[in-house]
């Protein structure tokens, strides 16, 4: 399902906030169908999808827009590696689910660190007069 949300993003141009919606409403079907699973019951699971899968578009949104910033023109493939890395979690967590918990962990020190990056103030070259 997600690989297909990402090739029909590629082909037809989806603008991002709709993505994010699709992904928003996707993880949380999936985090109440893996609930449902387990023999709990799978309500909680809505919301608790839903906030995990929104922090981590959230996350590596801002980490990729610094990057494409960063790079610029030579930032081509950038979407893609996201995508990829996107895809090899999604797989990972589904193979060993417990590791689900280390990306979640992972996706909120990325977005503490790029937080506290942006606040830095830059201390580059100065011209004295």
């Amino acid at each position: 399902m997600l690989v297909v949300l990402a090739l029909a993003a590629y082909a037809t141009s989806i603008p991002p906030p709709a993505l994010a919606a699709a992904a928003v409403v996707l993880g949380a079907l999936l985090f109440a169908g893996s609930l449902t699973e387990g023999g709990r019951e799978g309500w909680a699971g809505l919301p608790l999808g839903a906030a995990c899968a929104a922090l981590a578009w959230y996350a590596s949104a801002r980490f990729f827009a610094r990057a494409r910033a960063r790079l610029g023109s030579e930032g081509g493939f950038i979407s893609a590696y996201g995508d990829l890395i996107a895809l090899s979690i999604a797989l990972v967590s589904i193979a060993v689910p417990p590791l689900a918990f280390g990306a979640l962990g992972a996706f909120v020190l990325l977005l503490l660190r790029g937080r506290a990056a942006e606040e830095r103030k830059y201390e580059g070259l100065r011209i004295l007069r």
